[in-house]
């Protein structure tokens, strides 16, 4: 069995199951719809983003590299193609950009956290190696070694996890985009920190990885989020 392929498809069931069931069941339909064109333009531009990345690899393998079943997607053109296709919905049905990125980021979560585990058995984003132990299990690298290393694929799951389930009951919904903002900002600055204890072999610009860099943007992007959606609407009138 591909277990990558099984966890991703596993994230991406969640994530539709959770856009159906944030909607009323007469719109669930549409926005499922919906989610299923994001999901679809985040693995597109997840494979594009890898050619991106990773030129050497095309030119290696030629027009082979472009089969779906050849492997190799990044995150960064995950969110780019998605956040695209959110913005093409919105435009597409006439709805507010805000209002589609409440009803279609709910499919972040569970992706993202299935993402983290599905790269255990994938052989990346894995942790530095470490002395063996039960904090220290078995973990598969790009060379196709097996050490025991920081587990840092499940550590980023669960503790994804942990954070989006103690804080989405406490999301604010009193304007349209404060829920997608948090969901982002979450999302952004997990993302970022846990980037920065990965061990396997990524290139460099300026002393940082560009993960780091990706997941730097995405930060920055979020806080402008954040700050667009919490600005007060209104000033408080002085008493004279």
């Amino acid at each position: 069995m591909n277990w990558y392929a099984f966890l991703m498809g596993a994230g991406a069931s969640l994530g539709l199951w959770r856009v159906a069931h944030g909607v009323t069941e007469r719109h669930s339909l549409r926005w499922t719809t919906a989610g299923l064109l994001v999901l679809f333009s985040a693995m597109l531009f997840a494979r594009l983003g890898y050619f991106v990345v990773y030129p050497a690899y095309f030119q290696a393998q030629g027009m082979q590299a472009l089969a779906p079943s050849a492997g190799g997607y990044v995150w960064p053109g995950a969110l780019l193609g998605g956040w695209l296709a959110i913005g093409l919905i919105s435009w597409l049905r006439r709805i507010p950009f805000l209002h589609t990125t409440d009803r279609l980021l709910p499919l972040l979560p569970p992706m993202a956290v299935m993402a983290w585990l599905a790269c255990w058995p994938g052989g990346c984003a894995y942790g530095p190696e470490m002395l063996g132990g039960w904090w220290a299990p078995l973990a598969l690298d790009e060379s196709g070694a097996v050490l025991h290393r920081m587990p840092l694929q499940w550590l980023a799951a669960l503790s994804l996890l942990v954070l989006y389930f103690g804080l989405e009951n406490h999301f604010p919904e009193r304007r349209p985009g404060q829920p997608a903002a948090l969901t982002w900002l979450v999302f952004s600055v997990h993302t970022f920190l846990f980037s920065w204890l990965r061990a396997d072999l990524r290139s460099e610009w300026m002393g940082l990885t560009w993960d780091l860099w990706a997941a730097l943007v995405c930060v920055l992007l979020a806080l402008v989020f954040c700050l667009v959606t919490f600005w007060p609407t209104h000033t408080v009138e002085k008493l004279a």
